[in-house]
């Protein structure tokens, strides 16, 4: 009888790896559609990893081939990770999920007390925190317990428990396991996470894998060191960030750090330690006959929390449809767990996260009831980051379930022609506000010197080689370079950033009585004041 059960599992695994036979000429030839150098796939069914793959480049002019043990970071995958650490502290009974995170952090305001009072464990992993948001944290080079001090610092926004998506939120967590456990989040996450999963190739920091020479030490930062490439970190399988110089060529990049807010986004891993993770998710908790995580906590992450807008390309229209067993879930709408988004795809549920550290867009799904996951990294910024991803798991969820085929690969090119060319009349019209000729309102030299606000700061525009520079405090904090755009209007081009969403913006210079500049609007980076020196 025994064999006989052994004989069909094994004809039932030769039957999806047949219907996956043909995934490697499909990713092979939509490699230059996708305008990416590499990527790493994984399939995870019925408990077993059915398929493991990379294809491309590690890096591009360098023949490294990316194969299934190649590390990526995974950006805001993390999350899951984040939610996963704090699952295993209401197992152990050390909090709740609906405690306020002032108990455990009691230092923790926001200007208004009763919001930051107000906020629980639930609301950082739900996004319903009511957090308010500025880029600080990406340009200074300061860490996670300054960046969540800050906070009081910033205005509300809100103050109604909706969806808003917020990196800040998370990066408490690693603060809150810390208070509670007297232990790095990272070594928690190690001892109760990826040593019982088996994944011993995963990370909670780029430090662990790259000398700090090639790391950029904040988000929108640029590595110490000007040489970076795969040849800096002979000893482990990497893969490298692509982005592009100014929207044209591919370049290399540096791994990045988002160890200010670590339990955000700051991961490193590769397809087949993520393959496990599936599994363990797919199991609802349990790993190889040991239950990691309580199957009710497990289901808490999966369970829907608040309504928010889907990403995933291809999910169900908003008709209703039967959905399997994500509690609280009532038509095919788009809704975020704990960690998770949840919606449907072919009338299943269908729980995923996309990741975006610069250069590695990365995104793992899975089908709770069908029992089976994908997990997609690659090393290539796009304007549509997860696209392809979407694409490779459709594909393979409809050849291993038979499910309704349609042509992908049209689908995804023409949803992303459609937004390049939203992309291209952004920069016409950008671009049609310069006026080449036209000289700065005011002599290079009132623009130089230092600014700085309550949150960020100080930076300094100076002259270097004739062009004007600006310049965060620190070895590889943000800084980029100036030029004339409009009146007292520039252009400042990132150095770091991935040459693309994040390759620049406009930033004018604040006048007073024609002639004396007391300051500098960065946009999306806040408004600065001009710091005057006693002479």
């Amino acid at each position: 009888m025994r064999i006989l059960y052994l004989l069909v599992l094994f004809l039932f695994s030769c039957d999806n790896q047949n219907k996956l036979s043909n995934l490697d000429n499909y990713i092979n030839d939509s490699l230059n559609d996708w305008d990416l150098p590499g990527l790493a796939v994984a399939v995870v069914h019925d408990n077993k990893i059915i398929y493991a793959k990379g294809f491309g480049l590690k890096e591009i002019k360098k023949n490294n081939k990316i194969n299934k043990n190649t590390l990526f970071q995974i950006g805001s995958v993390t999350k899951g990770f984040a939610s996963a650490s704090i699952a295993s502290l209401v197992d152990d009974g050390l909090l709740k999920w609906d405690d306020p995170i002032v108990k455990y952090l009691p230092w923790f305001k926001l200007k208004n007390v009763n919001i930051s009072n107000n906020i629980t464990i639930r609301d950082l992993l739900a996004h319903t925190s009511d957090m308010p948001a500025h880029a600080y944290h990406s340009l200074e080079i300061i860490n996670e317990l300054e960046v969540a001090k800050r906070a009081e610092l910033l205005d509300i926004q809100s103050n109604d428990k909706k969806y808003r998506y917020s990196n800040q939120a998370y990066g408490l967590i690693s603060l809150l396991v810390e208070s509670v456990t007297k232990k790095k989040w990272g070594d928690w996450l190690t001892e109760r996470i990826f040593e019982p999963l088996n994944m011993k190739n995963s990370f909670s920091s780029p430090y662990e894998v790259w000398d700090s020479l090639y790391v950029a030490p904040t988000f929108l930062g640029t590595a110490p060191s000007k040489s970076i490439s795969i040849k800096n970190n002979p000893r482990l399988n990497v893969a490298m960030p692509h982005g592009k110089y100014r929207n044209t060529y591919r370049k290399v990049l540096p791994w990045q750090s988002y160890d200010n807010l670590q339990t955000a986004g700051s991961v490193v891993s590769n397809v087949m330690d993520m393959a496990n993770w599936i599994r363990f998710h797919i199991n609802e908790g349990k790993f190889e006959n040991q239950q990691v995580i309580s199957k009710n906590n497990l289901l808490e992450m999966h369970k829907p929390q608040i309504e928010n807008i889907g990403y995933f390309l291809f999910a169900d229209s908003t008709s209703e449809v039967k959905l399997g067993r994500a509690e609280g879930i009532t038509s095919s709408k788009n809704y975020y767990g704990l960690g998770w988004s949840i919606g449907t795809f072919q009338g299943e549920v269908h729980l995923s996260h996309g990741g975006g550290i610069f250069g590695f867009p990365a995104f793992i799904s899975f089908l709770p009831e069908k029992k089976a996951g994908v997990v997609v990294l690659a090393n290539g910024s796009l304007w549509t980051p997860y696209y392809p991803h979407h694409e490779i798991t459709a594909h393979i969820y409809s050849k291993l379930f038979d499910f309704e085929q349609k042509d992908l690969h049209y689908i995804m090119m023409d949803k992303t022609n459609a937004i390049l060319n939203q992309v291209s009349n952004l920069y016409k019209a950008r671009n049609s506000q310069r006026n080449p000729s036209a000289k700065q309102t005011l002599p290079i030299e009132n623009y130089l010197g230092f600014y700085e606000n309550d949150l960020a700061g100080p930076f300094e525009i100076k002259i270097e080689d004739t062009l004007l520079r600006l310049e965060f405090k620190g070895k590889g904090a943000f800084s980029g370079q100036l030029e004339h755009w409009y009146d007292n209007t520039f252009i400042l081009y990132f150095d770091g950033g991935d040459g693309q969403a994040y390759e620049s913006s406009l930033i004018t210079f604040i006048i007073e009585n024609s002639k004396n500049v007391t300051g500098v609007d960065l946009g999306s980076f806040g408004r600065y004041n001009r710091i005057l020196l006693n002479n």
